[in-house]
């Protein structure tokens, strides 16, 4: 097995893949995207509306959004341009 993962690794470095991109998962560095309770908020309404939905955190108000080529979705109330959840407080 040893071998086999030495054999494996090498490949990957002869191949041009750094070591630290088999160590991340697909996504990192993206963000996720809304949660489907706040696109299913804004499922009947414009760009621009009220919305609410409730969420691990409670029931978030907001107002429905969509950065280009994403779906629309509920963006709760006080997050900043282009962003769809409220940054972590720490």
């Amino acid at each position: 097995m040893r071998f086999t993962r030495t054999v494996t690794l090498a490949t990957l470095l002869i191949a041009g893949v750094p070591h630290s991109a088999m160590s991340q998962p697909p996504n990192a560095g993206q963000h996720p995207g809304p949660p489907p309770e706040a696109i299913a908020a804004c499922k009947s309404l414009a760009s621009g509306a009220q919305c609410s939905f409730s969420a691990d955190r409670g029931s978030l108000t907001g107002t429905c959004w969509a950065p280009e080529g994403k779906p629309l979705a509920c963006k709760p109330a006080g997050n900043p341009p282009g962003r769809s959840t409220p940054p972590s407080k720490q």
